[in-house]
């Protein structure tokens, strides 16, 4: 292509060359560049994105530092209303040089989308009373749901920037985030990683109620994450029915990462759970739960370096359970290694998302239905 040919195309897509992401605009958003390297922010003004500032730099530098070399730039959408949201048109910002796309959410714009998904379970318009208790909650709970919006955003910029480094070849699309297969690491390894440059501690406090029923770690490291039929509520790990009749709305962690409402009937796989869930739902749970943790455990015993090996070797297609039996990894068994990790487990620390109970009752006498 000629010079002048090639700079007419750059001026009809609104771009210059090798600038594709200084000249782009969306409309309903500003963009905020050079707050955190290799993300570009689009949100309605600064304010919005402070909240998302210090863990998505904490997380991308920890990517940084497990896969190495220059991480493929990517847009986060910070939307302050549902129309924003509605708004974004992931082919055009995936045009215009990005490589990929996370849209997160405001803790008020988070709150507004809670009340619309009531409202339908509801079958129709919700009390004042209950529309002002979400929309006006204690401060200290809107700095508790910020900071889990942010830590459930890295999660979701964790899991893209996998998917576009590793699987460069496929399409990208946000809509399949949770599908840990499109990365050529084992799907432990993804979810491992996600939760740990995030934070998010996935699942703590409901694998540690449910120790007796988790997978073998053996088969952890080689399975697929478990699937979640599009059905279910929560997607992934949402609570059952609300016990003592109320709808009960969760602000912890985004995406299923939160603990389950406490009060809740029996329903556990195999029968000894504590929770009303989906059989699917509480397997995801804990292999996401077994997965992040083991990941986190490797870290903190055989250093950053020794993970990094084991991202390669699964980048490789190699299976993790050899290497990670090296002397020079964990050295033993993989029982002994299943009983070490599980003795650890028991030493954390469970999250402690705050939750809001709320008691609506349904038309016609149904039995409410979880909000996540």
């Amino acid at each position: 292509m000629q010079p002048i040919a090639a700079l007419t195309l750059c001026a009809l897509l609104g771009t210059a060359p090798g600038q594709a992401q200084q000249a782009v605009s969306f409309k309903n958003f500003n963009q905020f560049r050079g707050i955190v390297p290799g993300v570009d922010f689009f949100a309605a003004n600064r304010q919005a994105v402070v909240p998302f500032e210090k863990p998505a730099a904490e997380g991308m530098q920890k990517l940084a530092t497990l896969l190495g070399g220059e991480l493929p730039k990517g847009a986060v959408f910070i939307c302050s209303t549902l129309q924003q949201k509605d708004s974004v048109y992931e082919p055009r910002v995936l045009r215009s040089g990005y490589s990929w796309v996370v849209v997160a959410l405001t803790a008020e714009a988070r709150a507004e989308e809670q009340l619309e998904r009531m409202r339908q379970q509801m079958g129709g318009e919700l009390p004042a009373e209950v529309r002002d208790r979400i929309r006006n909650r204690p401060p200290e709970m809107m700095a508790a749901a910020e900071a889990a919006l942010a830590r459930s955003t890295v999660r979701q910029m964790a899991l893209a920037v996998l998917q576009a480094a590793l699987a460069p070849d496929r399409e990208y699309r946000s809509s399949r985030l949770e599908d840990v297969g499109r990365s050529p690491l084992p799907d432990w390894l993804d979810i491992g990683i996600a939760s740990w440059v995030s934070g998010t501690g996935a699942n703590v406090a409901f694998l540690q109620e449910h120790l007796d029923e988790t997978f073998p770690l053996e088969d952890v490291l080689g399975m697929a994450r478990p699937f979640v039929a599009p059905t279910s509520e929560g997607g992934g790990g949402g609570g059952g029915g609300a016990g003592g009749g109320g709808t009960v709305i969760r602000m912890g962690e985004g995406g299923g990462q939160g603990r389950p409402a406490q009060g809740q009937g029996s329903g556990g796989r195999g029968g000894g759970g504590s929770r009303m869930l989906p059989k699917d739902q509480q397997d995801r749970m804990l292999f996401d739960g077994q997965a992040s943790t083991f990941f986190s455990y490797l870290v903190e015993k055989v250093g950053i370096e020794k993970v990094k090996e084991l991202i390669q070797s699964g980048r490789d297609g190699k299976p993790s359970t050899p290497l990670i039996m090296q002397p020079e990894m964990l050295g033993a068994g993989i029982e002994k290694i299943e009983e070490a990790w599980l003795a650890w487990v028991k030493t954390l620390k469970p999250e402690q998302p705050q939750e809001m109970r709320i008691r609506v009752e349904r038309p016609g006498g149904q039995p409410p239905q979880p909000i996540e």
